[in-house]
């Protein structure tokens, strides 16, 4: 572990791993309660459904978009593309002024699908949400925004070639 950080640089490698460790396991508690996929009754995968989501602000996108948005490589990309487009969620074109490029956007039927998961997404976070008091719902709020800007900085410095350390 290398940081800058004194609080961190202060940990031991075995505290340092526990609290890793419970990130993960945390992260993958939240995962499973806010995606459910046996309630959007489909047989998606979570990834597919991963690559749905990437649309709800965005009508369409080309494929390198779509990989570096997912933070997946453009073979992968294309192999998880191949099966939404199989499944009927998503549709490809070529790009008009450069047929090299492949747009990508949902189909209606991936629409309605991201829809339902938005819905089933929200009521799953409503249950959680509704016993907090204020004050932990606030807590919440402020640590999943904390999460949120460190994840976004940490993806921006990698697209520019940087480390979180620099």
């Amino acid at each position: 572990m290398v940081s800058k950080n004194p609080a961190i640089k202060s940990l031991s490698k075995k505290e340092w791993h526990d609290i890793l460790q419970r990130i993960m396991i945390s992260y993958g508690v939240i995962s499973r309660f806010i995606n459910p996929v046996e309630l959007l009754g489909t047989n998606l995968t979570p990834a597919q459904i991963k690559t749905l989501t990437c649309f709800i602000d965005i009508e369409e996108m080309n494929m390198t978009e779509l990989s570096q948005h997912l933070g997946v490589a453009k073979p992968t990309m294309t192999v998880m593309a191949d099966l939404l487009t199989e499944a009927k969620m998503l549709k490809r074109k070529r790009d008009l002024i450069d047929q090299r490029i492949i747009i990508a956007s949902l189909t209606d039927s991936g629409r309605a699908t991201l829809k339902k998961l938005i819905r089933i997404r929200r009521k799953e976070l409503e249950k959680i949400l509704m016993n907090l008091s204020q004050e932990e719902l606030n807590s919440f709020l402020t640590s999943i925004e904390m999460v949120a800007q460190l994840l976004t900085k940490g993806r921006q410095l990698k697209r520019e070639g940087r480390s979180p350390k620099e």
